[in-house]
C-alpha cells in the first residue's frame, strides 16, 4: 500500500472521527465507584481496529471493568476478556484470509443456490473462533463481557454474557455461540440457533451499543467505531460491484443513521470516541489488516494521550491497572 494511499485513508478517518463529549455536571464519580466500560462495535474486518486498540490498552496497563461488544467487536471483546495470549491474537489478525472466516458455500453457486441462509459457511467462523478464544463460557471471563444477538423470531435484542448492573442478561449460553451469533452477519452467515431460537447479527439493532454501556452503570465509556457512515463512493460504482456491495452500503447507512441519532441526544455518562481511519475499507476486503491493526492501535494511543483522557485516567488510572 503506497504512504499517499494510508495518508488519504487517515485524512478521512480523522475528519469522520468524534472526540471527546463533555461530560454531565457530577457525571464522573469518584475513583471507588468508577465504571469503565469498553464498546468496541461491528464492522466486518474493519473491526481489526479492536486488535490494536486493545493492544493501546494493555500498553497503558488499563483494564476496563466491562467490555460491550458487537459482532466482529464481540470477537475482539471476548478474546480480550478471555485474557487471550496477545500477540498470538495479533498475529491472527494480521494473517487472517478469506478462506478462515469467510469461506464460500459452493451450494450456493449451484441451481436454487439463492435458497442457501448464506453466502458464506457458518462453522468455518466459527472454528476460527474456537481457535482465538481460549474460555468456553462467560464465568471464565477475565473481564465482564456481554455481546448481543438479534432473534431472529421475534425481532428482539438479547444480550449474552456477565451479569452488570442488574441488566437482564442470559450468562448460562454457550459462550461460542453467543459471540457466532452476534457475527451472523444476514446474507453472509446463517442465522444461529441458541436454546430453540435463531439469532443473528446484533448490529442489526445496535451495532455500537453506547446505550447499553450506559444502562449498565458507566461513569465513563471508551468507545471505538469500526463502523461506516454508508455514503461517499459513487452509487453506479458500487452496483457494478454487485448485490453483496449494494447489501453492505445499505447496512452502514442505516447503522450510520442509528448512531448519529444517538449521539446526537446523547445524556450518558462521560463518552470517548475512537474511530480510526477505517470507514472507506470494505467489510471484507483482505488486503489491509495490517493497516487497521496499526491504525486502531495509533488511533487509540492518540485518544489516550489527550487532554480530556488525562483528565478521566489522570486518577483512576492506578485502579484500573491489571494485576
Amino acid at each position: 500500500m503506497t504512504s499517499s494511499l494510508l495518508a488519504r485513508l487517515r485524512h478521512f478517518g480523522r475528519r469522520a472521527a468524534e472526540g471527546w463529549r463533555r461530560p454531565r455536571a457530577g457525571a464522573e464519580g469518584t475513583q471507588e465507584e468508577r465504571r469503565v466500560i469498553l464498546v468496541l462495535s461491528g464492522g466486518g474486518l474493519r473491526g481489526l481496529v479492536h486488535v490494536g486498540a486493545w493492544r493501546a490498552l494493555l500498553e497503558e496497563g488499563i483494564r476496563p471493568d466491562v467490555i460491550v461488544g458487537t459482532s466482529i467487536g464481540a470477537l475482539v471483546g471476548t478474546a480480550a476478556a478471555a485474557g487471550a495470549d496477545w500477540d498470538q491474537v495479533e498475529q491472527a489478525a494480521r494473517s487472517v484470509v478469506r478462506k478462515e472466516i469467510a469461506a464460500l458455500d459452493r451450494r450456493v453457486l449451484l441451481l436454487n443456490g439463492v435458497r442457501r441462509p448464506a453466502l458464506f459457511r457458518g462453522e468455518v467462523l466459527r472454528r476460527y473462533m474456537e481457535g482465538l478464544i481460549p474460555v468456553r463460557s462467560f464465568q471464565d471471563l477475565v473481564v465482564p463481557l456481554q455481546v448481543n444477538a438479534v432473534n431472529l423470531g421475534t425481532g428482539e435484542m438479547r444480550w449474552f454474557g456477565s451479569p452488570v448492573g442488574g441488566e437482564e442478561v442470559d450468562p448460562t449460553a454457550d459462550l461460542l455461540d453467543a459471540v457466532w451469533a452476534s457475527s451472523a452477519v444476514p446474507t453472509f452467515y446463517a442465522p444461529v440457533e441458541i436454546d430453540g431460537s435463531f439469532y443473528v447479527d446484533g448490529g442489526i439493532l445496535d451495532t455500537f451499543a453506547l446505550r447499553r454501556a450506559a444502562v449498565l452503570g458507566a461513569t465513563w465509556i471508551l468507545a471505538i467505531d469500526a463502523t461506516t457512515e454508508g455514503v461517499g463512493e459513487d452509487p453506479a460504482d458500487l452496483i457494478d460491484e454487485g448485490m453483496l456491495a449494494i447489501n453492505e452500503r445499505v447496512f452502514g447507512i442505516v447503522s450510520g443513521a442509528r448512531r448519529r441519532a444517538v449521539l446526537e441526544s446523547w445524556s450518558g455518562p462521560p463518552l470517548t470516541i475512537v474511530r480510526p481511519a477505517a470507514g472507506h475499507i470494505p467489510a471484507f476486503d483482505f488486503d489491509f489488516n495490517d493497516y487497521l491493526v496499526d491504525e486502531g492501535y495509533q488511533a487509540t494511543r492518540d485518544a489516550l494521550s489527550g487532554p480530556e483522557a488525562a483528565r478521566h485516567l489522570g486518577t483512576a488510572t492506578r485502579a484500573l491497572r491489571a494485576s
